[in-house]
C-alpha cells in the first residue's frame, strides 16, 4: 500500500511538473542519461520480519525511479501511454538498511540494445553505499513491444557488464531447456 501512495504522488508531482515544461521533438544524450535521485524514509510497512528491509522493496523502489524517467522522456517526446516490462533483474545486497533509515535511490540509464533498456540502481545511506541493483526492462505500447529507438536509443550503447549479464542469462536458459 505505501508503494502505492507513493507512485500516485510522485505521478502527481511529474504531472504538475509536465504542465510547466515545453515538449521537445528529440531526446538528447544528456537527457536519457540523467540520473534519476529520489529519497525515502524506511517506515514500518517497508519493514520484513527480519528487522531491515527486505528485499522484493528494494525492487519497488526501482520501479518508481524507473518510471519516473519514463514518464519524463515520454512528455519531452510528446508520447503518451508508453510502458515497460521488466525482462530481468538483479540486486547485490552490501549491508542492511533499518528501519527510519533515509535512503537515496539513485538510478541511471547504462545502454541499451534494439530491443532492451538497462538501469543500474544504487542505494546509499548516510553517503554509504547499501546496494546495487541491475533492471532490464522492454517498452510497451498499446500494440505490443517497442524498440529503445521510440526514445531516441538508436543502435546499440552496451558495455562489459551488460554484456556479461546478457551471456549469463542465455546461459541460464540454455541449462534450463537442456534438462
Amino acid at each position: 500500500m505505501n508503494m502505492l501512495i507513493r507512485f500516485f504522488i510522485m505521478v502527481s508531482l511529474l504531472k504538475q511538473q509536465r504542465d510547466k515544461q515545453s515538449v521537445k521533438q528529440c531526446l538528447s544524450a544528456e537527457m536519457l542519461a540523467a540520473p534519476i535521485v529520489r529519497q525515502y524514509r524506511v517506515l514500518p510497512h517497508d519493514m520484513g520480519f527480519r528487522d531491515h528491509l527486505p528485499n522484493y522493496r528494494y525492487l519497488s523502489f526501482i520501479e518508481l525511479n524507473i518510471t519516473n524517467w519514463l514518464m519524463t522522456c515520454c512528455h519531452q517526446k510528446g508520447i503518451k501511454n508508453l510502458g515497460w516490462i521488466i525482462a530481468m533483474q538483479e540486486m547485490v545486497y552490501l549491508k542492511e538498511i533499518k528501519f527510519l533509515n533515509k535512503m537515496t535511490v539513485n538510478s541511471v540509464l547504462v545502454g541499451w540494445d534494439t530491443k532492451y533498456v538497462y538501469f543500474e540502481t544504487r542505494f546509499f545511506v548516510k553517503h554509504q553505499l547499501m546496494g546495487i541493483g541491475m533492471t532490464k526492462f522492454v517498452l510497451t505500447d498499446k500494440k505490443g513491444k517497442c524498440a529503445p529507438a521510440v526514445l531516441d536509443m538508436l543502435g546499440e550503447q552496451t558495455n562489459d557488464v551488460i554484456d556479461s549479464w546478457n551471456a549469463h542469462q542465455v546461459a541460464i536458459k540454455s541449462v534450463k531447456s537442456a534438462k
